[in-house]
């Protein structure tokens, strides 16, 4: 299995180079790194287990509405005849676009998941990187040429 996987990863690798991807990818090793942040970034299910939508603040404010709502502002008298034109002649009329655009909000939510997913991971990296950037590094020991004189 690990060897039908390492040939498929082959395949594609080759395939995206071909295509014009960074050349930073020929790097078998680098190109599995790469792959594995990604898959596990898609993976991701529900904005649960995301900080980037906490730090966005109120959900309405940023997420995809994909339900539609009948209101209106008028008076109680004009506001029912308002609402059943919009029910009963205008949504019928619009119903496709509204399945179509429901579905393209759907997919585009799906995106959205994954690139927050890139986004912390990639956070998470750098700052690990930065910790152990800022770490002072264990002095070397004697040298060969200390030792010798």
């Amino acid at each position: 299995m690990a060897d039908l996987r390492t040939r498929v990863r082959e395949r594609l690798r080759n395939d995206i180079l071909k295509q014009g991807a960074s050349s930073a990818l020929e790097d078998p090793q680098l190109f599995a790194e790469v792959e594995r942040l990604l898959r596990r970034a898609a993976d991701v299910g529900e904005a649960d287990t995301l900080l980037l939508p906490e730090m966005l603040g109120d959900p309405a404010t940023w997420k995809l509405q994909m339900a539609m709502r009948y209101q209106s502002h008028r008076g109680p008298g004009q506001a029912g005849i308002i609402l059943f034109i919009k029910r009963r002649v205008l949504m019928p009329m619009f119903r496709w676009l509204f399945e179509y655009s429901r579905d393209n909000f759907e997919r585009q939510r799906r995106v959205n998941l994954v690139l927050f997913a890139c986004v912390q991971e990639l956070a998470a990296e750098t700052a690990q990187l930065r910790q152990q950037l800022r770490q002072p590094s264990p002095s070397p020991g004697p040298t060969r040429s200390d030792t010798t004189r």
